[in-house]
């Protein structure tokens, strides 16, 4: 089975049109609320899911695995960060899954692999920039944003999927931006009230 552009572009701009209406509505949700939430998110991979070959089924579902160990990790045993209702949010698993998938569909579009050279080289130029002003500019360096820059040029550079990478970047970039309006509790080392 083979994904169409117009089912790939139909892919992710749901992805777009459910996160933005689904994070402004769990910035006040209450338990059951996102849990309702988190309902329609496993819903809406299960389908998408059904839609992919094989192959692709399995990389999600073991993506969707490995993200959600580490998400238990970060924030429900080292307490790195909390969310909102101090829980993992049982939506933020299905999430990875359809952020990748999304990624991945949107990378395969023809006008992106048509410029993916230009894509990735002004991607990694902007990531480069942006680690460079943590390091530089902020009060306190950046190192995790250091270490994570170099782990993604790592794979831009040397990995399969470069174009991948730098559309995941992109959308995590984007993602971010829209779902982090609040501000941190504190600076520095230690817990902070979000993942942003």
């Amino acid at each position: 089975m083979t994904l169409t552009t117009r089912g790939s572009l139909a892919l992710v701009v749901s992805f777009v049109v459910f996160v933005a209406i689904a994070l402004p509505l769990d910035r006040s949700s209450t338990a059951a609320q996102q849990f309702a939430l988190s309902f329609l998110a496993w819903v809406f991979l299960a389908i998408a899911l059904v839609l992919q070959p094989p192959a692709i089924r399995v990389q999600v579902i073991v993506l969707v695995v490995v993200a959600t160990l580490l998400e238990c990790l970060g924030s429900l045993i080292w307490g790195a960060y909390t969310y909102r209702l101090e829980n993992l949010p049982l939506y933020v698993p299905a999430g990875h899954g359809l952020f990748y998938l999304s990624a991945l569909r949107a990378a395969s579009l023809p006008v992106l692999q048509r410029h993916a050279r230009a894509i990735v080289i002004a991607v990694t130029a902007g990531a480069s920039a942006w680690m460079l002003y943590g390091l530089i500019a902020r009060p306190l360096p950046d190192l995790l944003g250091f270490v994570t820059w170099a782990i993604f040029i790592r794979f831009i550079v040397r990995g399969r999927y470069p174009l991948l990478y730098a559309v995941s970047f992109l959308m995590t970039t984007a993602l971010r931006r829209s779902s982090c309006t609040e501000p941190r509790s504190g600076s520095g080392p230690g817990p902070r009230s979000s993942p942003c």
